[in-house]
């Protein structure tokens, strides 16, 4: 399995009084925040750094939090006694924003609101269809805005509307424009389009508005300039809410590798490119082709996979390719459509791609080149679009060397190489992980088990070579077998107390103590959240609670 899925789509709704104290709440938050959450406690309490001014005037806003990230949008009841607050996970609301109607309404409104609203203002996608006008087109251009916005602009240029349409110049010439453009009504009018570009140059909207003073163009370059400046914070704000998605919903791994995994799945998703996914067995390589393909704008079709090393080689090409009916012995009589062929709109994912046979290899990398495939038995191409994602844990360099690879495919294959890292080089991954595991198999098996500290010390200190997968399978055999409710380090497995001992050795007892202590702090603050929970637990003062998340705990603030 790898890496963990997880899906944190919730929506917390909190009743409060004008002062912040609790009345009420919905079920989901009752299960979100339990234990703690109680009517008569304030949410000031409940969410650390939860402004309640704040939030009550500004309606809605982002609040970062230890626990996580929170949407929050306030509601004003009828009663003016009592405020609602709704907590959505910012990750669900926000995936994949650039391609939903509010993200666009945000860019058109400033573009309207940044540049004067006497001047007419029309927002075109790339293909020069109206997105958007501003409230002064229908004074000039004698139409309604609701009979323009969807239309062409070449359809509203034919019936008159105006003439020359500037926009049209500027899907042809993809450059900025400046005409005379005559309305139906015969006035003269200079109007000037701009166009808009995504990170890979193609023309995504047109922006066009018109001056009455040629002398006025400067004023609204600079207005352009502006427009273009917020676009550009705005896109980086979209990759950066994805990453942070990424990160604290779709998977568990907390560690700076993993980081800088997410980072590249962020800036590659969007595309067709092709993937070589490597790692050890058991490190997730099958979930980060997941992550791509829900990333993607892909995400609505098909995710295909296939592992190469799970089929007999007789099998495998049928399988990747199909077949015509009566094209061999036993074949279905229907025939077969192939596994590349399902996967057209959508992702081909191919795991354990170093156990491809040979012959089968020069016939993929045709169908990458081509975007072609042939059914076995078959005399006719079918065209096929799909994005190529492999993966494999063997080293397909030394393949090349030793005649089993093809190395016309492996660079084929190899255009974004993605290396996830074992779970022995990212020990932060391990004890959420653990917590991660201990929850799911206790809610499957109807357990109430939990962990000592000095179990979690022995299973952080092992070098796991079966990485997430053999945890995985620990955790659930531990909570199967283990008599008592604690699971002790005398429960491990002797090869895990060993490299607990082993990682020990030669340790001053400071050094020992200190890790102790971050191990201590790391599973309270996983278990607890609040500093008064957390040192009402470990019976210390709050103060020096914050003292030590501080020093623990990378990137807490109070």
């Amino acid at each position: 399995m790898g890496l963990v899925s997880v899906k944190k789509d919730f929506n917390l709704q909190i009743k409060t009084n004008l002062k912040g104290e609790i009345l009420s709440f919905n079920a989901c938050a009752a299960g979100y925040f339990t234990p703690e959450i109680q009517p008569g406690m304030k949410i000031q309490e409940l969410i650390e750094g939860f402004h309640l001014k704040r939030f009550s005037k500004s309606q809605n806003g982002i609040l970062h939090t230890q626990r996580g990230d929170f949407l929050v949008n306030c509601i004003a009841l009828e009663d003016e006694d009592s405020l609602s607050f709704l907590l959505q996970d910012p990750e669900t609301v926000f995936r994949k924003l650039e391609e939903i109607p509010e993200c666009l309404d945000r860019q058109m409104d400033f573009a309207i609101k940044v540049m004067d609203n006497e001047n007419d203002i029309t927002i075109t996608d790339g293909n020069g269809i109206v997105l958007k006008v501003s409230d002064s087109y229908e004074r000039h251009f004698d139409v309604r805005k609701e009979s323009v916005i969807g239309q062409s602009i070449y359809e509203l240029e034919k019936m008159g509307v105006f003439s020359p349409s500037v926009t049209a110049a500027v899907l042809k010439e993809q450059k900025k424009v400046t005409l005379n453009q005559r309305n139906k009504n015969g006035e003269m009018i200079t109007v000037t389009g701009v166009p808009i570009y995504d990170d890979d140059h193609n023309l995504k909207y047109v922006v066009s508005f018109n001056s009455i003073d040629i002398a006025e163009i400067s004023t609204f370059q600079e207005k352009y300039e502006q427009l273009n400046k917020f676009i550009e914070e705005y896109h980086s704000e979209i990759e950066e809410i994805r990453l942070r998605g990424i990160k604290k919903s779709d998977i568990i791994a907390k560690s700076g590798a993993m980081e800088n995994v997410f980072k590249m799945i962020v800036n590659i998703a969007d595309t067709s490119v092709n993937v070589l996914i490597t790692g050890e067995t058991g490190v997730g390589k099958n979930l980060i082709a997941k992550l791509i393909h829900k990333q993607s704008d892909r995400s609505n079709s098909k995710f295909i996979e296939l592992n190469c090393g799970a089929i007999p080689d007789n099998l495998i090409e049928s399988e990747l390719f199909g077949y015509e009916k009566g094209s061999f012995t036993g074949a279905d009589s229907r025939g077969k459509t192939g596994l590349i062929e399902l996967a057209d709109r959508g992702t081909l994912f191919l795991d354990e791609i170093g156990e491809l046979p040979l012959n089968l290899q020069k016939k993929l990398l045709q169908v990458i080149q081509e975007k072609k495939v042939m059914k076995v038995g078959a005399t006719k191409y079918v065209d096929v679009d799909f994005r190529l994602i492999a993966a494999t844990n063997k080293n397909l360099q030394k393949l090349i060397e030793e005649g089993e690879f093809r190395e016309d495919l492996y660079y084929r294959l190899n255009v974004v190489p993605i290396e996830i890292p074992p779970l022995r080089e990212r020990t932060d991954d391990i004890l959420p992980l653990i917590m991660y595991y201990i929850e799911i198999f206790n809610d499957k098996y109807k357990k109430r088990k939990f962990i000592s500290q000095y179990a979690i010390d022995a299973l952080i200190n092992y070098p796991w070579p079966g990485n997430v997968r053999e945890l995985e399978n620990l955790i659930e055999r531990l909570i199967l077998t283990v008599a008592d409710d604690e699971i002790e380090i005398e429960n491990l497995p002797d090869q895990i107390r060993n490299a607990l001992t082993m990682n020990m050795a030669g340790r001053t007892l400071n050094e020992m103590m200190n890790i102790h202590e971050k191990r201590i702090i790391e599973s309270a603050y996983m278990k607890y959240r609040t500093t008064t929970k957390i040192a009402e637990a470990l019976g210390i003062g709050q103060s020096s609670a914050v003292r030590k998340l501080q020093k623990h705990i990378a990137g807490y603030k109070k």
